[in-house]
């Protein structure tokens, strides 16, 4: 495929404001299941361990989604991977309203999922091309960050009377808003580039990935994004319902979720900037230390000041992590393999998200308390803060 041109920087800006939207939107979606579960889990009748298998349908949709969308953009270019990609999440978002059992509701969730994970890809590679070279960490970090800005917006709306009375609405707006931004799309977003053929799998990249020198490298970065990813889709999908469990009304969780997700976003721009002047060592240990703290204290919290304090520090610092982390993936493969090397690695937190629900579904169908679940992830934030910084002592960089 041939490059095109590049778009007028005003058409650049219109195009990554597009991509921040459809960012925000994403976010609204994989935050959807969790703000919707206190009334969603028992309206279709789930028990806890149905209910994490539902949450975790999503995020194997993503998990594959992610997978699949880089040899698509190579034949067909971005744009329409991403047009495809944003109306099957918008359309099974919107199917979610009406799934009449657990069984329908895991496909929906799935192929919902699919959506979700070939979407990011295009975005975060779309954002970065339209940038100008001087700006394309901070535009990329900039469309990142409509993910939890997005979790922010779904968790607005579940405050509201309307949402309180009938969970559909959720998903409802979830759906009808990624098609509108479909038509958007099509309009006015222009064709980047196709993905250069080097970045197809070879001999060559499976030796940069797993060669002798290059295993270490490889596995610390797959751990931490694994790490980090069951953590935050488990507090996404459970944490609304853990708040539930301790007689906590709709309103407030809702509150505390959007402070989760705000948190969350000033925490990856946050991460960006401080590993641009300092290097990664000395924020990643900053970073997963008082995370494993504030975690720690969470689980023994009761009020709700605290607790909407501790909420927007722990998304603060989970986002600040798995941000970092995609800052620093790219610097440890040389060109010729970075997509390769990028797309395994924030494959592997897809893939660590499938576990988080899970995780929480089966300690709460063992009788373990809300502070039980919320403690669990401790030593799961403490492996990958460990393989993050041996990623910064020991990682061979391109």
């Amino acid at each position: 495929m041939t490059t095109p041109a590049a778009p007028k920087p005003s058409a650049s800006w219109i195009a990554i404001g597009l991509c921040l939207l459809a960012a925000m939107l994403e976010g609204f979606d994989i935050a959807s299941m969790g703000v919707a579960a206190p009334r969603l889990v028992p309206d279709l009748g789930l028990t806890p361990g149905e209910a994490g298998a539902a949450f975790s349908a999503s995020p194997l949709g993503l998990f594959l989604g992610a997978l699949m969308a880089g040899p698509f953009a190579d034949r067909l270019g971005r744009k329409p991977v991403l047009l495809a990609s944003v109306i099957i999440y918008g359309l099974f978002s919107l199917a979610t309203a009406w799934a009449p059992n657990l069984d329908v509701l895991l496909v929906i969730r799935f192929l919902c999922g699919v959506g979700l994970g070939g979407a990011m890809p295009m975005l975060l590679a779309m954002s970065s091309e339209l940038a100008g070279e001087k700006r394309k960490a901070v535009t990329v970090g900039l469309v990142t960050a409509g993910m939890p800005l997005g979790g922010a917006l779904v968790s607005l709306l579940a405050r509201t009377d309307a949402a309180q009375a009938d969970w559909r609405l959720i998903f409802i707006v979830g759906g009808v808003a990624p098609l509108l931004l479909a038509v958007l799309l099509m309009l006015f977003l222009p064709e980047t580039r196709a993905k250069s053929a080097d970045d197809v799998l070879t001999g060559d990249s499976l030796h940069a990935l797993f060669g002798r020198e290059r295993l270490a490298t490889t596995a610390t970065l797959w751990v931490s994004f694994a790490a980090i990813g069951l953590v935050l889709h488990l507090l996404l999908n459970w944490l609304p319902s853990l708040l539930n469990s301790r007689g906590m009304a709709g309103p407030d969780i809702g509150g505390i979720m959007i402070l989760f997700n705000v948190g969350g976003a000033l925490g990856g721009l946050t991460a960006g900037w401080a590993i641009d002047r300092m290097g990664a060592k000395r924020p990643f240990l900053v970073i997963f230390t008082v995370l494993m703290a504030t975690l720690f204290a969470m689980a023994g919290l009761t009020s709700i000041s605290s607790l909407a304090l501790f909420g927007f520090g722990a998304g603060f610092l989970i986002m600040a992590g798995q941000f970092g982390l995609y800052a620093l993936a790219p610097q440890h493969y040389g060109e010729k393999v970075r997509g390769v090397g990028v797309g395994a690695a924030v494959s592997a937190g897809r893939l660590g998200s499938v576990f988080g629900p899970l995780v929480g579904g089966a300690l709460l169908s063992l009788g373990a308390s809300s502070g039980d679940v919320v403690m669990a992830t401790v030593p799961i934030v403490a492996v990958g803060g460990f393989a993050a910084l041996a990623l910064t002592v020991w990682g061979k960089k391109a």
